[in-house]
């Protein structure tokens, strides 16, 4: 077996294949304030499956290399709360590692290109049998509107609202 495909087995990979969804809904536009965001052109039902953006897993140990990168910026807790909560917020009963002690996932896809906001429009939810970073809409999202989420992490920037 190659390295490379052992790795990817190590490392969480559930299925040999995966359906994409459909992302006619989305563009990537520029907004004068958070830089670039992801924006619906069509309306979007609460409930919605945006987008199932397929993840690189990466190693603890390797995570702090990247928070080193621009990548710092872009990708995810992989081993947290089932709902993307921070492993250390003072609900967690889970006994996993503390937010950003355990492995991170790069999103392949639209989510990582999503702006924070306090009262998001999405939420993004791991599915963890599929391997992916499911974006769902937690309300109507309009055409024209942003599709925002919630980072559920200490923030490195200023929010904007």
């Amino acid at each position: 077996m190659a390295a490379s495909t052992a790795r990817r087995r190590e490392f969480g990979r559930a299925h040999d294949s995966l359906r994409p969804v459909p992302n006619d809904r989305l563009e990537i536009r520029s907004d004068p304030v958070k830089g670039r965001g992801v924006f619906a052109v069509a309306p979007i039902a609460a409930g919605t499956l945006i987008e199932a953006a397929p993840v690189i897993l990466v190693p603890a140990a390797q995570c702090a290399l990247i928070d080193q990168t621009i990548l710092h910026d872009y990708y995810f807790d992989w081993d947290g709360e089932a709902d993307g909560a921070p492993n250390n917020a003072p609900d967690n009963a889970s006994g996993g590692a503390a937010w950003g002690e355990g492995r991170g996932a790069v999103a392949l896809g639209l989510v990582a290109l999503c702006n924070h906001s306090r009262r998001p429009r999405a939420r993004v939810r791991r599915n963890v049998p599929q391997c992916t970073l499911d974006l769902v809409a937690l309300v109507p999202i309009a055409a024209g509107d942003e599709v925002t989420i919630d980072y559920n992490c200490p923030l490195w920037f200023q929010a904007q609202d």
